[in-house]
């Protein structure tokens, strides 16, 4: 075996010393042989704490000392300006007696930094895709200065990209610098959560003629999970609602008990889940004469805010209790925590293993308390008299911590929207092209691989009567005055819209944002506090507030996340098994075997129930296959109404016969997917999907809205 170790630089020799390692990783190893005994692309798929960010940056700086390129030498492309700064952090101190330079690049980088940059390119670049598609936009001219001696560029959690907008357009950014700035750089993906390795690699791999070797680092984890159970019932007026008051307060006792004394994310799914937890336990806090040392991070809390979250959770010597959604499930480092407590269900399997993850960084087990509360006040609590959230989070640890399973990624393959978007960034510079040339360079990048040259012509001529694009009489192909506004807008290198917000200021500070304009007096949760504006601006761009001891609630509103119909498919399996799990507390075991005694007695294990008045659907697959299967039933003449509660069940009014029923939805489900679009449909989904006709649309909607696998399971 090859001494890698002796192959580092003298200043990294140090970093491994200072940090006490005995030696590398398994993965770390492997990433070294791959990068240094060929010319591959790389994926770095292991465990979060398995060592990902050294496996790829040490053989990187090794590569840049020993041969110093004469541009930037490597780019680090990371999802979140947080996470770009947390690995900036981390990479200074690596680099502190080399002279290779390590630049940030986002909205908050100071611009004199940047300039520094741009008249010394060298080092490493870390940025986030929306700014390097400007500087691709607005600086073509120097991209060979800038990256044309480019040799490595790191895709962190890369699995993030992968299904969505912001990842295809991060293809469609290095397709086109590869090819203006004339190199041929390695990639490197790093994830913890890639189900499918080899579609990641084709990903990574792209149009770049470049196989992608994968390593992976072969230790399992020692995981574990605890499944906690609450109820919570209705008010009961005769009793002034007491019940109910000391089954949120057990339940509340217990989710603090969890968490005192101990330095810990608590996860929730949601903004408001997260604020009004936070006031839960901070109340708590005080009640138990504890230090309040609980904080909140979600992306409405100010950046100040949610930094002294973060720096909270990396100080060893007191305890801290954040509060959390999506913000803190990527990579960044918030040092040995004790635990994470969840609650609720995560919204998938890869959402999971991420937030299970961010325990044992230090080599210690990966360990999650994960709270199922019922609340009956709810009307989807329950689903026939089943506890769906329970068993939803019971299947979802089966399939992480048994089978090793996460969502594989579902990029959209027709995004027509991001077409319209490349095809502005392309025409950007006002040379002036034709649309020979709009083929060859723009519908020849990866993630149109998939839309005709026909469709791109309908979309190009789309774009003409717009007013988008103006064709002179030779053909040539220029930006019109629409063209030319929505490329200049400030906003134009992002491809997805963000919420815009108001912000709410304590003593001419930024606490955060919320969604809806309040007036005087009203109170606003945020932060884990309570406020009381005292003035509101009259463009309503933001409120002045003070903290209050009042009780309110503020609601964000957000997109809801689909299921994988692995995972529906699990649900059923928990339910109709005798199996018993260990990770289930007293209360949960007790629940599950009731939820099997509901689910037996209401049929769920037959897909089509006849009820006696209509048929009752329980197909048991994921959130799009369901809501397939919804449109095919709904379309038959001999179905009067469906009522639905995705994806979970469909009550079927139809004078068919259960066996009648279920050949027709058979019959129709082969038939155009056309057939079950409807003028109620929301065919725009993307930032620019507005700009594109509807027959394109029409096209993306069927390719990738609908999905009729539910024919496997029925």
């Amino acid at each position: 075996m090859i001494d890698r170790f002796r192959e580092l630089p003298w200043f990294l020799k140090e970093y491994v010393h200072e940090n006490r390692w005995s030696g590398f990783r398994d993965v770390q190893v492997k990433a070294f042989d791959v990068l240094f005994g060929g010319d591959d692309h790389l994926l770095i798929s292991s465990g979060t704490s398995s060592g990902k960010t050294e496996a790829a940056m040490f053989p990187v700086v090794s590569s840049l000392y020993n041969n110093h390129p004469c541009s930037v030498g490597a780019l680090y492309v990371g999802p979140l300006k947080a996470l770009i700064d947390d690995q900036f952090s981390r990479l200074t101190p690596m680099l502190k007696d080399s002279y290779i330079t390590v630049t940030g690049w986002h909205g908050d980088v100071s611009r004199e930094a940047r300039n520094r940059l741009i008249d010394n390119p060298s080092g490493i670049l870390q940025i986030t895709p929306e700014s390097l598609q400007n500087i691709i936009a607005t600086r073509t001219d120097d991209l060979e200065r800038l990256f044309g001696d480019l040799r490595f560029i790191i895709i962190d959690e890369v699995h993030a990209f992968m299904d969505s907008d912001r990842g295809s357009q991060l293809l469609c950014c290095l397709g086109r610098l590869e090819a203006v700035a004339g190199c041929e750089p390695r990639r490197i993906g790093l994830s913890a959560t890639v189900a499918d390795v080899d579609s990641a690699a084709d990903w990574i791999s792209a149009d770049t003629g470049r196989s992608t070797s994968v390593v992976s680092d072969d230790a399992v984890l020692d995981r574990m999970v605890d499944i906690r159970y609450f109820q919570v019932p209705v008010a009961d007026p005769d009793d002034d609602g007491l019940a109910r008051k000391k089954a949120v307060n057990r339940y509340y006792q217990s989710l603090y008990g969890s968490v005192r004394g101990r330095n810990c994310i608590v996860f929730t799914n949601s903004r408001s889940t997260a604020e009004k937890t936070a006031r839960s336990l901070s109340v708590m806090c005080r009640a138990k004469g504890d230090p309040d040392n609980v904080s909140v991070h979600h992306g409405s809390i100010s950046r100040e805010y949610r930094m002294a979250a973060e720096s909270a959770l990396k100080d060893r010597f007191h305890s801290s209790i954040t509060v959390a959604t999506v913000t803190l499930e990527l990579g960044i480092d918030v040092g040995g925590l004790d635990t994470v407590v969840h609650v609720g269900p995560p919204v998938s399997c890869s959402s999971l293993v991420q937030r299970l993850g961010r325990t044992g960084r230090r080599g210690g087990h990966q360990s999650m308390e994960l709270y199922c509360i019922d609340d009956d006040a709810e009307g989807w609590a329950v689903l026939d008299g089943v506890s769906m959230n329970l068993v939803k989070a019971v299947a979802m640890t089966t399939l992480t911590l048994n089978d090793r399973w996460t969502e594989p990624a579902r990029a959209d393959t027709m995004p027509f929207g991001l077409l319209f978007h490349q095809t502005l960034e392309y025409m950007r510079s006002g040379i002036g092209c034709r649309f020979s040339s709009l083929v060859s360079d723009v519908l020849s990048l990866y993630p149109f691989r998939n839309i005709s040259k026909e469709d791109y012509a309908v979309l190009v001529k789309h774009m003409i009567s717009s007013h988008v694009i103006l064709k002179m009489g030779d053909g040539t192909l220029l930006l019109d005055d629409g063209g030319e506004r929505m490329t200049f807008d400030r906003e134009f290198c992002s491809v997805f819209t963000v919420r815009r917000e108001i912000d709410v200021r304590f003593e001419g500070k930024s606490v955060g944002s919320i969604q809806n304009l309040p007036e005087k007096d009203d109170l606003i949760q945020l932060a884990g506090r309570v406020w009381a504006v005292v003035d509101v601006d009259r463009d309503g761009l933001f409120v002045d507030v003070v903290e209050s001891d009042g009780s309110t609630q503020t609601v964000w509103r957000s997109s809801m996340n689909g299921v994988h119909t692995r995972v529906m498919q699990r649900m059923r399996d928990v339910l109709f098994s005798d199996e018993e799990y260990r990770f289930l507390d007293s209360a949960a075991r007790s629940r599950l075997n009731t939820d099997r005694a509901f689910a037996r007695a209401a049929g769920m294990d037959e897909v089509f129930h006849d009820a006696g008045d209509r048929v009752v659907v329980y197909p048991w697959v994921g959130s799009v296959a369901f809501d397939t299967l919804y449109r095919v039933v709904s379309s038959i003449p001999e179905v009067s109404h469906v009522s639905q509660r995705p994806p979970y069940r469909m009550d079927v009014f139809t004078r068919l016969s259960v066996d009648d029923l279920r050949d027709e939805v058979m019959r129709r489900s082969r038939m155009d997917p056309g057939c079950f679009i409807t003028p109620e449909d929301r065919l725009i989904h993307g930032k620019y999907d507005v700009n594109v006709p509807e027959s394109l649309l029409m096209k993306g909607f069927k390719a990738d809205r609908m999905d009729f696998s539910f024919r496997d399971h029925i």
